[in-house]
């Protein structure tokens, strides 16, 4: 196995070195050639996804197929601005002289891909990436063997051998490849594992974007339409069956209108019929530990069907603060709420929990707002809606704290696969126009005059 992770890895080395992504013109093509790939194989994918996670044609559509093609088309139209050459200018005892902010790609980029959106986030930074003049070595995730084999297709389909390359299986094989030299790693996954790979990475100095989890709040304050605060909520919830990184793990309501609040999620889920178009579990495991989270007085919307592994959505009433699904973050289909009695109370809460991916805050209140992401520091803020922040192309993703680190989406993952190489040329006269060279006597006086 390491051998077969040493030719990968040592081909796309050469790939890199030969030049044959230096042209912006070879960027584009390869990323041409992928779109019309991906919209040749898209009921390949949608099935894909349909095997692998249950999702239903709409959610498989808009985020990961349509979602892709976007960025891609994005990514391809404004690379050049993005890759520009940025003209700076020069001290003047440095004259005559230029000076430049080039980008440089890393040279050869490691994607490990998790399994709740395997192609998105498989492919999206393997577009920024491209774009940006590296090769890449992607792990897909071993627990979508339908999407992971589709995924192989289109890379071997798309790109020359070295340019981008796939290596499949479990642990072992992210072990394996973590022995190699890399030059750049991406990471999507959990906290737990994603540690692991960062102190791995640090060892051999290797940069890394790190986009992990967390529990995402949603916090909902008095004064606000209850029954909209509880649609957007749950909307944002049960996409993908709460297996989505940046998605409300639990809600915390203003304890004067928490009955309210709950009632009208019950309204909710009585008249929007989820469980019969709303995505699986990954696998038995995953199913058993979210449904050891249920207790208390849990409210079920829809039937099991614990064969596809299939976890009809849940709400938790009065959960409380100490509830074993406020403990880790759920990754499912099921939704605490928990009261506050105030805003002291909550933020003495929020100021105790790791930082999130995201903040999501229902209210009128600009105070509310400011009181409580200064408690929770996260990557990103929605108001009065959830997932729309990390659901465009003009606003990045990323974490902050335990929730990872770095950006990328659109212009911010081309920039993040890139590094900005400083550069200053200056030109032959008979005489530089001040020499830094002993006897200082004279140019430091110059100096002491001048330059103040």
């Amino acid at each position: 196995m390491s051998d077969g992770i040493r030719e990968v890895a040592g081909r796309a080395r050469k790939f890199f070195r030969s030049g044959a992504f230096l042209g912006l013109d070879d960027r584009r093509d390869a990323l041409a050639k992928l779109e019309k790939v991906l919209l040749s194989r898209r009921d390949d994918l949608l099935a894909a996804l349909a095997e692998d996670l249950g999702k239903p044609g709409m959610e498989a559509y808009l985020s990961e197929y349509y979602f892709l093609l976007q960025e891609l088309r994005l990514v391809r139209k404004k690379m050049k601005k993005w890759l520009r050459r940025s003209r700076v200018g020069s001290p003047v005892y440095f004259w005559p002289c230029r000076s430049w902010i080039d980008r440089e790609p890393f040279g050869v980029v490691l994607v490990i891909a998790p399994w709740n959106y395997p192609f998105q986030l498989s492919l999206s930074p393997i577009i920024a990436a491209i774009a940006a003049g590296n090769t890449v070595v992607l792990k897909p995730s071993e627990l979508a063997p339908a999407s992971e084999r589709v995924l192989c297709e289109i890379i071997e389909e798309v790109f020359d051998q070295g340019g981008a390359e796939v290596v499949t299986g479990g642990a072992e094989v992210v072990e394996a490849l973590l022995e190699e030299k890399f030059d750049f790693i991406f990471f999507t996954g959990s906290t737990k594992v994603g540690r692991k790979v960062a102190i791995k990475a640090a060892q051999s100095l290797t940069p890394t974007l790190m986009e992990l989890g967390g529990k995402c709040p949603c916090l909902v304050d008095e004064g606000v339409d209850l029954k909209i605060a509880a649609r957007r909520a749950l909307a944002g919830k049960f996409f993908n069956a709460g297996q989505t990184c940046f998605a409300p793990d639990f809600v915390a309501v203003k304890e004067k209108v928490r009955i309210d609040f709950e009632r009208a999620c019950e309204e909710v889920l009585k008249e929007i019929p989820w469980s019969e178009e709303m995505a699986a579990m990954i696998s038995s495991d995953h199913l058993e530990r979210v449904k050891t989270l249920c207790e208390g007085e849990v409210k079920t919307f829809g039937e099991d069907d614990e064969e596809r592994f299939f976890l009809a959505p849940r709400i938790i009433l009065n959960a409380g603060w100490d509830h074993p699904a406020m403990q880790e973050e759920i990754f499912g289909p099921v939704f605490p709420i928990v009261g506050f009695a105030d805003q002291n109370e909550l933020v003495g809460r929020l100021e105790k929990m790791e930082t999130p991916l995201a903040v999501y805050c229902f209210t009128r209140q600009a105070d509310f707002t400011n009181a409580v992401t200064r408690a929770l520091p996260s990557g990103s803020l929605c108001l009065n809606d959830t997932m729309k922040q990390s659901s465009q192309l003009q606003l990045p993703l990323g974490g902050v704290g335990q929730s990872g680190y770095g950006r990328y989406r659109g212009r911010f993952g081309v920039e993040s696969f890139s590094y900005e190489k400083s550069v200053t040329k200056r030109f032959f006269f008979e005489k530089d126009f001040t020499e830094m060279l002993p006897p200082y006597k004279k140019a430091y006086r110059w100096i002491r005059k001048f330059l103040k």
